[in-house]
């Protein structure tokens, strides 16, 4: 990601108040309506880079929405970066070992109390950033009405998919579930089992109920900006971004996990980049290999996002390759975001 300099963040506020943003009053506006604002796209859009300039000029800090990144020693590969030095404070990572296994029940309590504590109580305005279209559901529609589950049937759904394979059971979702399939990983088992599990107990397709949970009311007063870009710039952004986890020593990550005890987490064993890397490291494909897979893996993680998110119509879309001046976009952002206080008023 590129250095924003202050001189940036300073260019950008006069330029706005240039154009009638008054930074100060839309700040008020905001905070007193207790809006939320989520930067959110498909992985290698430019979400950071915007947030974070979205951040500075909101004098406010970022949530982070990623559900790999809450994971300790996962940094490389999850593209994390130190917001510190941009001076802004990042939530919602490195917060637990890579072997926990994380809902998004906890995860949305969490925020929770982070969005009160630290945004609504002080006076800033929640900013949420990431690709991770189910944990933004999640925290700003409130939970699904999903079955609790049940210890028995999942065991049991462990069991076939150790004896049979989980290629069978996705293949089981596809059938009776063709929308939720296409939106998870064919590796993704614990998604997998979920959906199967809650089909067996309610007789609904998992991606049915979750239709009914993305109609509900939202909790939080939100206003979504989503960043895409041409298909082309995006997977051409993939691809040098891989080059350089690698270059900046994924490989030695993995390793490091692995040495740690956590070759087997769910985590790294689901997350791109890292399961890859592990075939490596066990001889299974070569380094070229390697690096091919993580780059289409990618790319279809891409995809789904934009499916999952193509789902959601209250997402304000803006392509980032239109604008060849940063200030452009962040300006038509501020217009969408000014435009939902005013339907307010």
């Amino acid at each position: 990601m590129e250095i924003i300099k202050n001189s940036l963040i300073k260019s950008i506020q006069n330029k706005l108040k240039n154009n009638d943003f008054y930074l100060d009053e839309l700040i008020k506006k905001l905070t007193d309506l207790k809006k939320v604002i989520v930067i959110c796209g498909p992985t290698c859009a430019g979400k950071s880079r915007v947030g974070i300039i979205m951040a500075r000029l909101f004098d406010t800090d970022i949530i982070s929405v990623d559900s790999m990144q809450v994971y300790r020693g996962m940094d490389i590969g999850t593209d994390k970066y130190d917001l510190a030095g941009f001076g802004v404070k990042q939530y919602m990572t490195d917060i637990f070992d890579p072997d926990h296994d994380l809902s998004i029940k906890e995860f949305k309590e969490i925020c929770d109390e982070i969005i009160k504590n630290n945004f609504f109580i002080k006076d800033k305005i929640p900013l949420l950033v990431g690709g991770s279209g189910l944990y933004i559901r999640g925290i700003i529609s409130g939970m699904d009405p999903m079955p609790d589950e049940n210890k028995e049937l999942r065991k049991r759904l462990k069991e076939d998919i150790e004896n049979h394979g989980l290629e069978k059971y996705y293949l089981k979702l596809k059938e009776i579930d063709p929308d939720y399939a296409k939106k998870i990983s064919e590796n993704d088992q614990r998604r997998i089992i979920r959906a199967l599990e809650v089909y067996e107990i309610t007789g609904t397709a998992f991606s049915s109920l979750q239709n009914s949970w993305k109609n509900k009311k939202s909790e939080y007063d939100a206003v979504l900006i989503g960043i895409t870009l041409d298909r082309k710039k995006l997977y051409d952004n993939i691809d040098k971004r891989v080059d350089k986890m690698l270059e900046n020593g994924l490989v030695e990550e993995v390793k490091k996990l692995i040495d740690n005890g956590y070759e087997n987490c769910r985590s790294v064993l689901q997350a791109v980049g890292y399961k890859e890397i592990l075939k490596y490291l066990k001889g299974e494909i070569t380094f070229e290999q390697c690096s091919g897979d993580i780059k289409r893996n990618t790319r279809r993680l891409a995809k789904k996002q934009m499916t999952w998110f193509n789902s959601e119509p209250k997402i304000n879309w803006i392509r980032a390759d239109n604008y060849d001046n940063i200030f452009y976009l962040i300006r038509d952002i501020f217009k969408i975001i000014k435009n939902t206080v005013n339907e307010k008023n």
